[in-house]
């Protein structure tokens, strides 16, 4: 078995001894101007030029501490462009929610007999258990990330 010395004096084992950087570097293009983080191409290739026009710079990441800097800017990105999807389906819906329960509320007040009550108020129930749960959490990573946390 074959060993070599680290900076620190130690011997470990040469199966065991890693470089401090990446093998292949992770590149991420940004543009500071549109506030945009996209997962690049591999190293070799350029930005493309319609990207360019844009404003979008090449970031090489050659160590695990750049990748998850760039990594989380990419999900916090994700994040913000998921809350704004959740606001433009929110203002499609609330206005039709509002009238559905008004109408369930409508029929409830007029009707005949307690079993009609009953099913209007469970479905009112339903409508407001629903509108907490449709509240979607997404958590998103890269593959490089997982495979190096064992996912």
């Amino acid at each position: 078995m074959q060993f070599k010395q680290t900076a620190a004096g130690v011997y470990v084992p040469k199966y065991l001894a890693k470089p401090a950087h990446r093998a292949m570097a992770v590149v991420f293009w940004h543009s500071a101007k549109l506030d945009r983080v996209v997962v690049g191409l591999p190293e070799q290739y350029p930005v493309p030029a319609v990207l360019e026009k844009l404003g979008f710079q090449k970031v090489v990441c050659r160590s695990a501490h750049e990748v998850e800097i760039w990594s989380e800017k990419l999900r916090a990105q994700e994040r913000r462009d998921e809350e704004r999807t959740d606001v433009e389906r929110e203002m499609f819906e609330a206005p039709l929610v509002a009238i559905i329960r008004s109408d369930i509320r409508a029929r409830m007040i007029a009707s005949p007999n307690a079993i009609t009550r009953e099913f209007c108020r469970n479905a009112l129930e339903q409508m407001d258990r629903r509108e907490r749960e449709n509240q979607l959490k997404r958590v998103s990573f890269q593959h490089s990330e997982a495979y190096e946390d064992g996912k």
